[in-house]
């Protein structure tokens, strides 16, 4: 197993907001290095820059595991494709409540003056199922770990509970019907905390040990 975790936070995610998921893992041994941003100041570009020489420093240091939260594994997905050819590449990888396809709520949300400000070009990439089906799945074992509990988050304002979600993103966009053959563990947890949720902690551990759930 794999001695590195890189943690590719979601937008506004910071690494001060992962203490208990840092502690998970590094009660199992693991060190983990978090990935975090200003989407409100950065391009989609200048991030995926940055987050390629993370990466590549990450790598310097020994095989690693990846998961990329929320959008964080949008960028990861992107970072990966760029350094192919360059050999660099985790042992495995989770996406954890990342959506595979365009949001329904960022595309419901992407003209709204708030919204484009706190989430910059990050949103907007979301909000477009053309820019989405363009970014490749990694070329290493990859697992979903998504949400299923609908209570937190605004997703239920627009959309109700008409189809499952986490409060935020859609089952059917962070475990795509056509992506099934992605290994996939639910977890009934809201988007806003199943960084720190104990079952997700333990599918993710799982996952990265090759024991499943």
């Amino acid at each position: 197993m794999a001695s590195q975790i890189a943690f590719i936070d979601g937008v506004g995610g910071k690494r001060y907001m992962r203490g208990r998921l840092i502690r998970h893992f590094q009660s199992k041994g693991q060190q983990v290095h978090c990935f975090d941003y200003a989407p409100s100041r950065q391009s989609v570009d200048e991030i995926r820059a940055q987050l390629r020489d993370f990466l590549r420093q990450v790598a310097a240091q020994g095989e690693f595991h990846a998961i990329g939260y929320s959008f964080g594994g949008v960028l990861l997905r992107l970072a990966l494709a760029d350094l192919e050819a360059e050999g660099i590449r985790p042992v495995k990888v989770a996406l954890l409540a990342s959506p595979l396809t365009a949001m329904r709520l960022a595309m419901r949300l992407r003209h709204w003056r708030l919204y484009r400000w706190m989430s910059g070009e990050c949103g907007q990439f979301a909000a477009q199922q053309a820019l989405m089906a363009q970014v490749p799945l990694p070329g290493v074992p990859t697992a979903c770990v998504y949400g299923t509990w609908p209570w937190l988050g605004v997703f239920g304002c627009f959309f109700g509970n008409r189809i499952g979600h986490d409060g935020m993103v859609a089952v059917d966009e962070a475990m795509a019907p056509q992506h099934g053959h992605l290994r996939a563990f639910p977890v009934a947890a809201s988007h806003a905390f199943i960084p720190s949720n104990a079952r997700a902690l333990d599918a993710l551990h799982g996952w990265f040990e090759g024991s499943g759930r």
